[in-house]
C-alpha cells in the first residue's frame, strides 16, 4: 500500500498536478505503475496461502498411531450393536417377568390332614342316632343264625339287641304273628313297606307275650321303616310296632289300666309288663321299653 502511495506521488510530481491525457506518455506511465502495484499486492497476498497449502502435514510417530487404533478398537468392542442391545434388554425383561411369576407367596400354604369322608346315616333327620350297644356291654349286632321251633322264643338274647328282618319275621311266624305291608315290601327306607330291620329283641318278645296272653290273631302293620314320628323311643330306633285293631285285640288292650290321653288325642293303656298301647285311627301303636 505504501508503494502505491509513493507511485501516485511521483506521478503527480511528474505531471505537475495536471490532468493526464488518456493518450499521453504520463497516462501510460501511471497505468504501468498501477498495474505493477496491483500485481505486487496480489503476489504478496496469495504467496502465504500457497506456501501454507504446499506444506506437508506433520509426521506423527508410529506409536501414536498404534495407540489411536487400539483406543478405537476398544471403543468398538465396548459398544454393543443396537440389535444385540435390544435382544439383551428383551431377555432381561422376560427373565424379570419369569422371576416375578415364580416369586413364592408371602404366606406359606397351610397344609394339614385332609378332611375325612362325611359320616352319613340312614336315619330320618328328626331321629337322633342311638347307641347300638346291648345292656351286657357287647355290640348290638343282628342275630340271624339258628332255627326257631313253633311257639318258642330263642334264649340268651338281650332285649336291647338289634336283629335283622329275616330273623324277626321267622320268630314272629313261629308264634302265629303275621306281617302286612301296603307296599308289599320290607325295605326300611320306603314308607309303604313294613320292616323289622334293626328292631329290638325286646319288641319282638313283647309282641309274642301279648299274642300269647290275649289269644288274638296279631297282624303287624308297622315296624322300623321310615314315615313314623321321631324321638328316642321311636319306630326307627326299634322300640315300637303297630298292629291292626279287631274286636279281640281291642278288648285285650282295654282290659289294661287306662293311662290317660296322648297329646294327639290317642287313648293310652299300660300292660303289667310295661308296654304302652295308644289307640290311633287305624291301628294300635305299642311302645316296648
Amino acid at each position: 500500500m505504501k508503494h502505491l502511495q509513493r507511485v501516485h506521488g511521483l506521478v503527480r510530481h511528474a505531471v505537475g498536478r495536471r490532468k493526464p491525457v488518456p493518450h499521453g506518455p504520463a497516462f501510460r506511465l501511471t497505468a504501468l505503475v498501477t498495474g505493477l502495484a496491483v500485481a505486487t499486492t496480489t503476489l504478496a497476498v496469495t504467496a502465504p496461502a500457497a506456501s501454507a497449502a504446499g506444506k506437508s502435514p506433520p509426521h506423527r510417530p508410529a506409536s501414536a498411531a498404534k495407540t489411536t487404533l487400539a483406543r478405537a478398537a476398544a471403543l468398538m468392542t465396548f459398544r454393543r450393536p443396537a440389535s444385540a442391545a435390544r435382544a439383551s434388554d428383551q431377555a432381561f425383561r422376560t427373565s424379570g417377568r419369569q422371576r416375578t411369576r415364580a416369586r413364592p407367596p408371602l404366606m406359606p400354604a397351610l397344609t394339614g390332614p385332609s378332611p375325612g369322608p362325611r359320616v352319613t346315616t340312614t336315619a330320618p333327620p328328626d331321629v337322633p342316632p342311638q347307641n347300638n350297644t346291648s345292656q351286657d356291654g357287647k355290640p348290638a349286632e343282628a342275630t340271624t343264625s339258628g332255627t326257631v321251633e313253633p311257639g318258642t322264643l330263642p334264649e340268651g338274647i338281650p332285649e336291647s339287641r338289634r336283629v335283622d328282618h329275616r330273623f324277626a319275621e321267622v320268630v314272629l311266624r313261629a308264634n302265629g304273628i303275621r306281617r302286612r305291608s301296603t307296599g308289599g315290601c320290607s325295605d326300611r327306607m320306603i314308607r309303604t313297606c313294613t320292616s323289622f330291620e334293626q328292631i329290638r329283641w325286646g319288641t319282638i318278645k313283647g309282641l309274642v307275650r301279648f299274642a300269647r296272653s290275649s289269644g288274638c290273631d296279631i297282624v303287624v302293620t308297622g315296624g322300623t321303616e321310615r314315615g313314623h314320628a321321631g324321638g328316642p323311643y321311636s319306630h326307627w330306633n326299634g322300640y315300637k310296632a303297630d298292629i291292626s285293631p279287631n274286636r279281640c285285640v281291642d278288648d285285650a288292650v282295654e282290659r289294661h289300666p287306662f293311662a290317660g290321653v296322648r297329646g294327639d288325642g290317642a287313648r293310652l293303656y299300660r300292660s303289667p309288663d310295661g308296654a304302652l298301647f295308644a289307640r290311633e285311627s287305624d291301628h294300635w301303636d305299642i311302645t316296648f321299653r
